[in-house]
């Protein structure tokens, strides 16, 4: 019971205005073909931070979605999206996912302490952050293109 109520003030106090601006966690990760990615190196850069499943079926619905509409809508602007797979580390059943799935946005395996630093109460959960890499905003569950965008617009003026 009180891993609940626990929960729910943390969901409080991370969904509330009071996170903008804070400083996102630097993380190293490795993407399931070995590379190595730091956060820091897409400063200058509005980041979406995508935390998701392979078990999730509000991710399937949205990545492929998403990787077309960033396809034709922002590929070549100041706007970067990285995944963060959270339920494991096996890249062939990952790249399994990602065929089926059909999406094409680069893919961080798992650490325990990003997952701690950036709170994941369930996928899919969004991080935008601001060129600076200030948090901007965080949305839990399916979104909508057009509240994306609005947030990527006005990140990107800033």
């Amino acid at each position: 019971m009180w891993k609940i109520v626990l929960n729910l003030v943390i969901v409080f106090f991370i969904a509330t205005p009071s996170t903008a601006g804070l400083k996102a966690f630097d993380f190293t990760l490795k993407t399931i073909d070995g590379k190595t990615v730091k956060l820091s190196d897409y400063k200058g850069n509005v980041v979406i931070l995508i935390f998701w499943s392979t078990k999730c079926p509000s991710c399937e619905r949205e990545l492929p979605k998403l990787w077309k509409w960033y396809q034709e809508k922002y590929k070549n602007k100041n706007v970067k999206i990285l995944t963060i797979v959270v339920d494991t580390h096996n890249k062939k059943k990952i790249k399994k996912v990602i065929q089926k799935w059909n999406f094409g946005f680069p893919v961080l395996l798992p650490d325990s302490k990003v997952i701690k630093k950036y709170f994941v109460p369930g996928t899919p959960t969004f991080y935008i952050l601001r060129k600076d890499l200030t948090v901007g905003k965080i949305l839990f569950g399916e979104q909508k293109l057009e509240t994306l965008e609005k947030l990527i617009e006005k990140f990107l003026k800033e």
